[in-house]
């Protein structure tokens, strides 16, 4: 008899330890913004495989490829040391220099231009104790401005905004969801797995707008524009039939909606759909905006807003924490008009090739942290490895710098901080162990606002924000596992086309 046990042998761990040799610790995937529940199985100082870990509210068994192989990573292009530029080029420098720069760049610069003249900019995947130790560094010095590194038109005093208004194990109960500008497949993997399991009882059907792609799921294409979603506002489209029947049906919208000129207004649009169809239909229609970073939410939840485009110019001094999109600076800065740029980044690339000064740091998976998926459900990552010897915690950075200002920090330790932030936020102080969806949806309620649908929408078609899905941050753009993937992806066809519905559903 053949048993064909190795088609589920993972390549990377095979014949590499003993099951009895592994230490594991329990995290949480952090390239996407499901959250999934993962175990990371490690021997001394290296990651050798990634596993599951059971969660029905979120994952249920299952993890994407992208976490489960990407930890190769996590060896190469590493920043092992602080660098400062000079005549042109990096070099390294002892840590002791380069905060003593640092600090006196930073109170010459504000002193001549203002504090105004400062900013800050944060990456939307990086652990909620660094955020909160920059919007502490930032307000400490008077620096006004603070941003994360994507730019949705959003008002983010009203938490139903930004957040899932559904738990993801509510949609096993949705009978039609619409997708408008997401690709949920490549976007949240795990999160399209429960939508093919919905599909597979045979009572849902599925309709998209925006940027045809190939799915898992059989849907019908109703447009490329956002005048498809207005007819269907105007109750003349003819899939308003199928909405009006259906006894629980959903929105899912991507952020790169948000990112559009018009991305405030389309968002009022949304929400306007849902009041009207409330009215008439007496039933809910749930609005659910998909964030494909790991933290949006959280930092959200801090008050810090998205970062505006304008803005960034104006800053002489930019300092950057975490940022992984490689075009960030070139898409956002002209030349010239920044005269210090500071990057706090775990790896060297396009970024640090620009940065005046470079501050090493370490990875989610060096350090404990808390993080807030796209439903607002805040979950904690554990320390698995220890950094290189001479990075930090981002948190320990700014308390160094705070200090070397002559400003007194409010934390010491890690407790201290997470104490401090937990004043403002409390729900960070239950990760992983206290989550009701209904107490957060009547909070909610007390924001609620009627939506002013005023202004122009154009006709440009809608977007997707993932084109790779084994490249979307550092710790994919170093890996060999994600490169040879993405390259085999590729090369069956660009537009991910070469997996049609006839051969899944075989």
């Amino acid at each position: 008899m053949l048993l064909l046990t190795g088609a589920l042998t993972s390549k990377p761990y095979a014949f590499t330890s003993r099951p009895w040799e592994l230490r594991s610790i329990q995290s949480i995937d952090t390239l996407d913004g499901i959250g999934s529940n993962i175990r990371i199985d490690f021997k001394e100082s290296e990651i050798l495989r990634i596993l599951p870990r059971k969660n029905l509210n979120i994952n249920e068994n299952w993890i994407s490829d992208k976490i489960r192989f990407f930890y190769d990573g996590l060896k190469r292009q590493r920043l092992t040391n602080p660098y400062v530029k000079i005549n042109g080029e990096l070099r390294p420098a002892k840590w002791k220099r380069t905060i003593s720069n640092l600090s006196s760049l930073l109170k010459v610069y504000s002193f001549e231009y203002g504090p105004s003249k400062v900013g800050f900019v944060a990456s939307s995947s990086i652990d909620l104790e660094t955020l909160y130790a920059l919007r502490n560094f930032s307000n400490s010095y008077g620096f006004s401005f603070l941003g994360i590194d994507n730019n949705l038109k959003l008002n983010i005093d009203n938490p139903f905004n930004y957040r899932f208004q559904n738990d993801i194990s509510d949609f096993e109960k949705a009978d039609f969801c619409l997708f408008i500008g997401t690709n949920p497949r490549l976007e949240a993997s795990t999160f399209n797995l429960r939508l093919r399991k919905i599909f597979k009882k045979g009572n849902t059907s599925f309709a998209c707008i925006g940027s045809n792609f190939s799915s898992t799921l059989p849907f019908n294409f109703l447009g490329l524009c956002p005048k498809t979603l207005i007819s269907i506002t105007e109750g003349k489209h003819p899939i308003c039939k199928y909405l009006a029947q259906a006894k629980d049906p959903k929105i899912i919208f991507g952020a790169k909606v948000l990112e559009r000129i018009d991305g405030c207004v389309i968002h009022d649009l949304l929400n306007n759909l849902a009041s009207f169809f409330t009215v008439v239909f007496k039933k809910e229609l749930s609005i659910n905006l998909l964030h494909s970073e790991a933290n949006t939410v959280g930092s959200f939840e801090l008050g810090i807003n998205s970062s505006i485009k304008s803005d960034l110019n104006k800053c002489k001094v930019l300092y950057t924490v975490g940022i992984e999109k490689p075009y960030f600076f070139d898409n956002n800065l002209k030349n010239n008009s920044c005269a210090i740029l500071v990057v706090q980044s775990s790896h060297g690339d396009k970024n640090t090739n620009m940065a005046d000064i470079v501050l090493p740091s370490y990875t989610f998976v060096e350090k404990t942290g808390i993080y807030y998926n796209t439903e607002g459900r805040p979950q904690k990552t554990q320390r698995a490895l220890i950094g290189p010897n001479l990075s930090r915690e981002d948190w320990q950075i700014f308390r160094i710098l705070l200090e070397s200002l002559n400003k007194i920090a409010i934390f010491e330790t890690k407790t201290q901080l997470i104490t401090e932030m937990a004043k403002i936020l409390p729900s960070s102080y239950f990760a992983n162990l206290w989550f009701d969806k209904d107490f957060h949806m009547k909070q909610q309620s007390l924001f609620k606002t009627r939506p002013k649908n005023s202004g122009k929408i154009y006709k440009m078609p809608f977007k997707l924000l993932v084109e790779d899905f084994y490249m979307t941050s550092n710790l994919c753009y170093f890996s060999k596992v994600m490169a040879k993937a993405s390259n085999l992806l590729r090369s069956y066809n660009n537009n991910y086309k070469f997996l049609s519905w006839s051969s899944i559903n075989k």
